[in-house]
């Protein structure tokens, strides 16, 4: 594959297109598209692109239609327009629409195309690594400070890791595109428990009955979350996950606004389900009786969430297959499906968690002194056959 930018223009004019295509193509890999529906169907075959090029004055679908349409398929493509006509009316709503990062007009010199490709893909790469450097500074804070609080109500936090996989496998299987979010959202909708007193956070996490303090107190547990991020910068669409979180599709519950439906967040729809699911899992419903228990709450859940749900849920993308290991094969990456307790019957690990270096370190310490109760059930046992496929093989021995 060319390490040449990548770019898609489209005009339904082949002879511009060849043009562009000659006096470009050794500064960069051109694609092109006759029409607007054709340059949705390229950049949806062979994209991302770092920057499309779009004529204004199509037929079907204009230049703004198009780009407006690029931007919600590939949010962090760069847009040009091209325009051959004085109509600022038509300008602006394509600048409006699709996000444009600069228009040109027509004809357009092939050196000042080249040069505004160049400008595009360099603010390509900028907000890429922008997203990049965000994601990966914000998610291994947040690990590390999870890592930490875990240790310290370990009910909690293996919940929420529990209801993390499930909404990061319905986030994929929707197509969002800051997964991210949900992620970060997910393992932090349950940081407000540290608020509770330890029994009836206890309480919650083996699904007993709670007193009307208590339950007034489990009510908070969002709010509390969200103040405990609201200081941490660049979190706005996390905190408004969290925000919506316990909002029915009908536009019933909390906040009490209008918005409802689509409206509301889609990772906020997704990790009301999530949550949900978890809690009827961990009563020990089946996947069949967790799914009826989802349909039968009308207005609650977003019909396309649920939908994705059962469409997991019947391929067993969310069923764990698990197995006993020893303290010693235990591997940082794996998932914990039951608690580990220490031989006293103190919970050390929630079910759900995924072994860290730091939780694989306090699982050893326990055993090397204390004892725990054996074996470790585990999601990922194949990291073990990994680990094992990587040793070399004794001299004399073919393998």
């Amino acid at each position: 594959m060319s390490d040449l930018p990548r770019i898609l223009c489209v005009d339904d004019e082949a002879n511009i297109l060849k043009a562009i295509q000659r006096s470009l193509r050794k500064k960069f890999a051109i694609s092109t598209a006759g029409s607007g529906k054709e340059g949705l169907e390229v950049l949806q075959r062979e994209g991302p692109f770092e920057v499309v090029v779009s004529d204004m004055k199509m037929p079907e679908m204009n230049g703004a239609l198009f780009l407006k349409h690029v931007r919600k398929l590939s949010p962090h493509t760069v847009r040009l327009l091209l325009t051959g006509f004085a109509d600022i009316d038509s300008v602006v709503s394509a600048v409006n629409q699709g996000n444009i990062y600069r228009f040109l007009s027509k004809p357009c010199p092939a050196q000042v195309l080249a040069a505004a490709i160049d400008d595009a893909v360099a603010q390509h790469r900028l907000l890429t690594s922008q997203k990049v450097l965000l994601e990966q500074t914000l998610k291994g804070s947040i690990k590390a400070l999870t890592d930490i609080l875990s240790m310290a109500n370990p009910a909690a936090f293996g919940r929420a890791s529990r209801i993390r996989n499930l909404a990061v496998a319905l986030a994929g299987d929707l197509g969002m595109e800051e997964l991210w979010e949900v992620e970060v959202a997910a393992m932090f909708c349950m940081v407000g428990s540290i608020t509770l007193p330890a029994e009836t956070a206890m309480k919650l996490y083996r699904n007993e009955p709670l007193d009307q303090a208590e339950k007034a107190m489990v009510a908070r547990i969002p709010e509390m979350s969200r103040s405990i991020l609201a200081n941490i910068p660049r979190l706005e669409p996390v905190l408004n996950i969290l925000l919506y979180m316990e909002k029915n599709f009908d536009g019933t519950g909390q906040p009490t606004d209008s918005v409802a439906a689509d409206e509301i967040p889609l990772g906020a729809r997704i990790l009301k389900l999530a949550e949900a699911a978890e809690k009827r899992q961990s009563m020990g419903d089946t996947p069949g009786r967790v799914l009826d228990y989802l349909h039968a709450q009308e207005g609650v859940f977003d019909p396309t969430v649920l939908q994705s749900f059962s469409k997991l849920s019947d391929a067993g993308d969310i069923v764990e297959e698990v197995r006993g290991v020893s303290v010693h094969e235990l591997r940082t990456g794996m998932v914990l499906t039951e608690e580990v307790r220490s031989r006293a019957g103190v919970l050390l690990v929630a079910a759900g968690q995924e072994v860290s270096v730091s939780l694989l370190e306090r699982i050893q310490n326990y055993h090397d002194t204390i004892g725990l109760e054996l074996p470790l059930w585990v999601r990922n046992p194949e990291l073990i056959e990994d680990e094992a496929a990587e040793q070399p093989a004794p001299e004399g021995i073919t393998v």
